[in-house]
């Protein structure tokens, strides 16, 4: 087997979410739950003891502490005899098949030849919004931008697009920067993350609300909150275990529930489920009650008494035009296309991608935010773990996903 990773950053493993030093920016979820070793649950804190850190499985790491855990889970993956692993700095710009070969082109025009391409992308950088972008320069269209501290500067009034994880994260960095900063967050429904209770333990609700239509499903959960609520439980536990199986349950909705669920209840298991820790909650508290950071609903504000605007409203799908190279020439080549929902790729339930035509290629895959359609819970690290160990099952098992057995099978992993 010849593995090739194909990355435009300079470092391969921590990611975007993970190079930040801001000591608030902690990981959304416990260390228990967040091992990036499919089958091996303990792995990220027996590296924490072997690193001297303290941690338990409640735990919410640093997010720079588990940028440097990834990092070091790529370069310690042993290479077995007869195989190679080869790590190019790059931009991919295109993907075409020819005679039974995947031909990657990158951008400094170097062709890698190969049996299966994975696309590891990423998420996109947040939805355009044009109709603030008659602001000028008072309008910052992407909230990781590398001027974002210095165009924020103390006493300023900020308004922020988005109630979600990418507000409270901007908040966060931006109010200990620029103290005297006030700061106004909007969305349609000005709902803001909810928390981990503090002293939160390992999931202790086994519950399988099992199949059903959505109005069935909706039911069973808010029965099982309410049981669970009568002896002492939390309904933390019951959003958990639905979490579970939330990629069983989507699959199994109709057409008209997945339209349903994503109009009328999507914001509201995004809040359950994606919750922040205790800590970060008080902070954001603290600060709506010294009246710092206010929520409202987008159409009460006026964008221009503000001095800047932030766009907040995290990842655009990523079919979106304009953000990668590599997207808009398989986009342009009918190579790929959108999910029917809009969020993600169309692509086989295995993960290979379809065209525009409705072929499926047996040797491009996609993972993570890229399946955002097909399943729902897509993006989370647990979700990356499961998606990468059951491609490796599929593709090292799969007679038909390298097309010269005589060789070593090549594959190409491009990120974004």
């Amino acid at each position: 087997m010849e593995v090739t990773i194909i990355e435009r950053g300079g470092v391969i493993g921590p990611g975007l979410a993970y190079r930040t030093k801001e000591p608030l920016h902690t990981l959304n979820n416990f260390a228990g739950r967040l091992s990036a070793v499919e089958g091996d649950p303990d792995h990220l804190l027996r590296w924490c003891i072997e690193q001297g850190i303290s941690a338990t499985p409640t735990s919410f790491l640093p997010r720079a502490l588990y940028g440097r855990y990834l990092v070091a889970v790529f370069e310690s993956t042993p290479v077995p005899d007869g195989s190679a692993l080869h790590r190019l700095h790059g931009t991919v710009v295109n993907v075409r098949r020819h005679g039974g070969q995947s031909l990657v082109q990158l951008s400094c025009g170097a062709t890698i030849e190969s049996d299966v391409v994975v696309l590891a992308l990423g998420n996109p950088p947040p939805r355009r919004h044009s109709s603030f972008e008659v602001l000028g320069d008072r309008y910052l269209a992407d909230p990781w931008a590398d001027d974002v501290v210095q165009r924020v500067r103390s006493s300023c009034e900020v308004l922020l697009l988005g109630t979600g994880l990418t507000m409270v994260d901007v908040v966060a960095q931006l109010q200990k920067t620029a103290p005297g900063t006030r700061f106004t967050a909007v969305s349609r429904r000005g709902l803001l993350p909810t928390a981990h209770r503090p002293g939160s333990r390992r999931p202790h609700d086994i519950f399988d609300p099992g199949c059903g239509d959505l109005d069935t499903v909706l039911r069973r959960v808010q029965e099982r909150v309410a049981d669970l609520g009568e002896v002492g439980g939390d309904w933390r536990d019951v959003v958990d275990s639905v979490r579970a199986s939330a990629n069983s349950l989507w699959a199994g909705f109709s057409s008209e529930d997945q339209d349903r669920f994503i109009v009328q209840f999507a914001r509201h298991w995004e809040i359950r489920r994606h919750r922040i820790p205790p800590e970060m909650a008080a902070h954001i508290a603290s600060l709506q009650q010294s009246g710092d950071l206010q929520i409202a609903r987008v159409e009460d504000v006026d964008p221009w008494r503000f001095d800047r605007v932030i766009n907040c409203t995290g990842p655009a799908p990523v079919p979106t035009r304009g953000w990668n190279r590599l997207v808009d020439c398989l986009l342009e080549q009918r190579a790929i296309r959108p999910h029917r929902l809009g969020l993600g790729l169309d692509l086989s339930p295995e993960g290979a991608v379809i065209d525009s035509a409705g072929r499926t290629n047996p040797a491009m895959f996609a993972v993570g935010a890229a399946r955002r359609g097909i399943e729902w819970e897509v993006a989370a690290v647990p979700d990356l773990r499961t998606q990468a160990a059951r491609l490796a099952v599929r593709l090292l098992s799969d007679p038909a996903s390298t097309s010269d057995r005589a060789r070593p099978a090549r594959g190409t992993v491009t990120s974004a």
